[in-house]
Order: C-alpha cells, then structure tokens, then sequence
C-alpha cells in the first residue's frame, strides 16, 4: 500500500522531470516562431545583406585621389583616428537606417500578412498562444534584427577598411581610413551603447505599430490621444537621453583646434547610466507591454470573429 508521503515524492519527482521539458518546448518554439518571421518576411535578412554588399562595392573604384589642403593634418594621429571613427560610423548609418525602414513596415504589415496568405489557420491551430506570437514578432524587431544588423555592419566595416588599407598600400587610393584597434573598439562600442538604448526606447513605438487601431480605440473609448502624443515624443527623445548631442559638442571641444573630433571624448560624453535612470525609458517599455497586449487581443478576437 503506498503512503501519501510516497505519492508526493512521486508528484515532486514527475514535476521535475517536466519542468526541463517544458522549458525546451517553450524554447523550442520561440525559435521556431523567430525563424516563421525570416521565412515569410525575407526582406529581414536580404535587406542588411544587400547593403553590406553596395558599401563593399564603392572600396572598389579604379582610382580614388582626394587632394589634401593640409598634408601634415592628415599625417597627425589624432586627425586619422577621428577620421577613421567617423569612417566606421558612416559605414554603419546606411545599415540602421534601413533597417529602420525594414522593420517600420515589417511591424505594420505582419499581423496582416498572415491574414492574406492564410497562413494563419495553420500557425493558430498549433498550441501557441497570440501573446506568444506577438511576443516573437517583437523580439524579432527588437533583438534579432538589430543585432544581426550590428553584425553584418561590424563585419562590413573590417572588409570595407581592410579593402581599403591595402588599395592604399599599392597606391591605388590615399591613406585615408588608416586601421586604428583603439579607436574601432570605441566606435563599435559607442554603435552597441546606441542601438541598445535606442531599441529600448523605441520599444513603444514598434509595438504600436502592430495594432495600428490602437489610436482610434482610444479616441473612440475615451476621447484622449495621449498615444500619439507618446509617440511623437518617442520619434525624437532618445539622443536628448544620451545626452548625444552634449557629446558630440564635448567631442569636437575637446580634439582642439583644426581637428575633426574626438572619438574617446564622445564615448566619455555619452550618459548612458542617465538614459537607464529615464523613467520615460521605463514607462515606455510599460506602454510597449499594452500595445502588444492590444495587438494579441486584436489578433485573437479578430479572426474569432
């Protein structure tokens, strides 16, 4: 005859042994809701690429000559590792504003896409709840694309500059963009500082793009607009909480007179503990929580109905 304390071992073994499972299965099937939005949506990945490989393009023209006005400027090692700070942040502009592109009109069409396809009987017909899949489809425009878009920039920036280094060395272009480890380490580390910040500030503002009926439920239930005016704030607030533009200035002031800037005064200049200690930043993320909840609700209640 078993006792009760034998049973509850039992129900304490059988719960620990699911538990594990579980997990995985969670796992398991965020990735494979994470590679749902690649397959369907391979603008995601192709875009990124297809940038990388025009930046690549223009290290290769037959002959690049700049005339220099001031040729012991160009020979000072502060002014190359500035130029080569702001070569490194160019490289990488192209690559974040489209991305920026990509992701604003991935955000705005994914709930629809799966409608038009009907793709979507096959995905609700699976255990996985719509807060899940507007979950994936957040951390995808989040995480996965920013930081593969890093990826992809970071790798573009080594070929761009090593393409460039040894044209200069056969002479076929100036030494301009010299390589400097320093100073990339800090450019790249400024670029990640930036992108984390600015997706968690943006965080709103991609989730209120799924529901687009968000602004009008909430006129329509309670006369305000108070979302809008978040996300107008949204558009514009995240240097000011860097203090990027204070940077920038401290920068230039501080690379002294006749010189570009100074990429380890800028890095200093950046507030980054200030930008965290945002409570908008916090709220935001909270108004980022609501709008994906309406988005899984309209998702649901939509094609229930």
């Amino acid at each position: 005859m078993n006792s009760p304390a034998a049973g509850t071992r039992a129900a304490q073994a059988a719960s620990a042994a699911t538990a594990p499972a579980a997990k995985r299965l969670t796992r398991n099937t965020l990735l494979t809701l994470v590679r749902r939005e690649f397959w369907e949506h391979r603008v995601l990945w192709m875009a990124p690429l297809a940038v990388a490989g025009l930046l690549l393009l223009c290290a290769l023209p037959a002959h690049v000559h700049l005339d220099m006005i001031d040729a012991a400027q160009w020979r000072d090692p502060d002014h190359n590792a500035a130029v080569f700070a702001l070569a490194q942040w160019g490289l990488a502009a192209p690559h974040f504003l489209v991305m920026a592109i990509v992701l604003s009109f991935y955000l705005l069409d994914c709930l629809y896409a799966e409608r038009r396809d009907r793709s979507i009987l096959f995905w609700k017909s699976l255990p996985v709840s719509d807060g899940v899949t507007v979950g994936s489809k957040l951390l995808v425009a989040l995480g996965v694309v920013p930081l593969g878009v890093f990826g992809v920039a970071l790798v573009t920036n080594l070929l761009f500059t090593g393409i460039w280094n040894i044209r200069a060395s056969i002479g076929h272009s100036d030494a301009l963009v010299l390589w400097d480890t320093v100073t990339w380490l800090k450019a790249e580390a400024a670029i990640a500082l930036l992108l984390i910040v600015s997706m968690l500030w943006y965080a709103p503002l991609a989730a209120y793009l799924l529901p687009v009926v968000a602004p009008i439920v909430e006129r329509l239930a309670f006369g305000t607009h108070y979302s809008g005016r978040l996300i107008s704030y949204r558009m514009h607030g995240s240097w000011a909480a860097l203090s990027l533009p204070h940077a920038f200035e401290h920068s230039f002031s501080q690379a002294g007179h006749g010189r570009l800037m100074s990429a380890s005064a800028l890095l200093d200049g950046l507030n980054v503990p200030a930008a965290f200690a945002n409570i908008d930043l916090w709220l935001g993320l909270l108004a980022a929580g609501a709008f994906a909840f309406a988005a899984a609700r309209v998702r649901r209640y939509r094609d229930d109905g």
